[in-house]
């Protein structure tokens, strides 16, 4: 990296490795790294020609495609602060986005245009974008060069009251969560390896995710739509090799193998499956060895602090499948008294947009509480057991809806399940599962759930006194299980004696 930035870091790999592949389109188009360092240059001209300046701030709302990958990597260079909107938000949300970001501009494309809210220029990438940049005469960028610490990112996060916070990001801090992903799950180190880019693209993972291609040297798939039908497919088509990205995302690769009915993997050239942004518990960690045959190398991290511990590829079986990972070279993570994990590095955010609100979630002497509880495994692993805002309290007990949800998934009637409490004037809150139907095998009924959990040793005011059965999850933008829409979806279910 000649000057610590991300388009720096690009134009080092295009001078090193000019043909290597690096972006691949589902359909089979490729663009080499030469080739995205000279269209991202060439983007930045256009940026100015459409009046974006030093300064600004661009909003921007792109599916996970190469279009998206190149405009991010010209805003990179164009001494702006980007502000990277999530594609399935719908206007409201977005509206509330900019807000935040305070965005001068708003960049979107077909798919994206209907929400664009009202009260900020909004600007349409043209159809045929990377086209129109490609007979652009190669030149210099038009901007001055970007400088790495200062903070030219603003990513978007949940607050409790709904709105979103900005959590502003450097260079740097994105660049080193990179170079510590690569190094802990040895990305690259395959001379055939081939990713996937099959999440949202302006998920703070996406230019992670990206920065590690380069700095791993390997190419990746972009999937601006995950298709449950066609994934596996698409994946076993472009021989790729590394995979992942939530839990939800496992569960449809697990899903597509299991209603095969072969024995033989679906995507043999898969060597690994890799991700985070929920915890994986145990049992699906399992599941995937068993029928895919692969391990999962899951990480630990936020927006605040991305890729705070990450499993190594060379960590024992036992390692990967019951904890999170090590740090990476940089981060440093303790936990509180509370429980509550706290962290502090050089991948952590140096603030958010909005001064108070990062106050108030650091403590005294600058660390920043996570909001989640975990441990330190003596071997310096992190394990998480839950959200502090997700415990359900049952008649003043905390219960956790992980170690629920972690017991169920070793029962063999049930894929995929999410535990959540829901108001109860005689308990304060009751416990719910809530199961995913399968067409596997047939549902499973509440007096089995309870059994089953006696039988695995669970205290009896953790059991389900409710259960629902759904064909779907509600998910968020990141393919979260988005908990609290399920808990306000839920009407019915069935009781189970107290």
């Amino acid at each position: 990296m000649t000057d610590g930035t991300i388009a720096g870091l690009l134009d080092e790999a295009a001078r090193q490795r000019p043909n290597a592949p690096f972006l691949l389109g589902e359909d089979g188009a490729d663009w080499t790294v030469a080739d995205v360092a000279r269209l991202s240059t060439a983007g930045a001209h256009w940026l100015a020609e459409v009046g974006v300046r030093p300064g600004m701030t661009v909003a921007w709302q792109l599916p996970a495609h190469p279009p998206a990958a190149v405009l991010m990597l010209a805003l990179a260079r164009a001494g702006v602060t980007q502000a990277p909107v999530l594609h399935l938000l719908r206007r409201r949300e977005v509206a509330a986005a900019v807000e935040v970001g305070g965005a001068d501009l708003l960049i979107v494309d077909e798919t994206t245009r209907a929400e664009a809210p009202d009260g900020i220029p909004v600007l349409e990438l043209p159809a045929d974008f990377l086209a129109e940049l490609a007979h652009r005469p190669n030149s210099e960028s038009p901007f001055p060069a970007p400088t790495a610490h200062d903070p030219h990112w603003i990513y978007f996060t949940s607050g409790s009251t709904g709105l979103p916070k900005g959590v502003r990001h450097t260079d740097s801090t994105l660049l080193v969560a990179a170079a510590g992903y690569v190094a802990h799950l040895g990305l690259g180190d395959h001379p055939d390896d081939v990713g996937t880019l099959a999440f949202p693209i302006a998920h703070i993972g996406g230019i992670i995710y990206l920065t590690s291609m380069l700095i791993g040297g390997f190419p990746a798939v972009l999937v601006p739509k995950v298709d449950a039908a066609t994934i596996a497919d698409v994946l076993a088509r472009r021989r790729v090799t590394i995979s992942g990205s939530s839990p939800a995302f496992y569960q449809i690769l697990l899903a597509a193998q299991l209603a095969s009915g072969r024995d033989d993997p679906l995507i043999p050239t898969l060597r690994m499956l890799i991700g985070g942004g929920a915890p994986c518990p145990p049992e699906l960690h399992e599941k995937i060895r068993k029928h895919l045959r692969v391990p999962v190398l899951h990480a630990y991290g936020m927006t605040e602090a991305p890729l705070t511990c990450v499993s190594k590829a060379t960590d024992t079986d036992e390692q990967q499948i019951h904890s999170c990972g090590l740090p990476i070279p940089g981060a440093r993570v303790r936990i509180a008294h509370s429980g509550e994990i706290e962290l502090c590095g050089t991948n952590v955010t140096p603030g958010y947009v909005d001064a108070v609100q990062w106050a108030q979630t650091t403590t005294p002497d600058g660390w920043f509480r996570t909001g989640d509880c975990g441990y330190l495994r003596p071997d310096g692993r992190i394990v998480i057991t839950g959200r502090i805002k997700d415990l359900i309290i049952r008649k003043g007990e905390n219960i956790s809806p992980d170690e629920i949800e972690n017991e169920l998934l070793a029962h063999p009637l049930i894929d995929d399940v999410a535990v959540v409490g829901l108001p109860d004037e005689e308990r304060g809150e009751l416990v719910c599962a809530v199961v995913k139907r399968s067409p596997a095998h047939r549902d499973v009924t509440l007096d089995e759930i309870c059994a089953f959990l006696d039988r695995r040793g669970l205290m009896k005011q953790k059991w389900p006194e409710r259960l629902v059965v759904v064909d779907e999850f509600p998910l968020t933008g990141l393919g979260k299980v988005a908990k609290k829409v399920l808990a306000e979806k839920i009407s019915g279910g069935t009781g189970c004696p107290s």
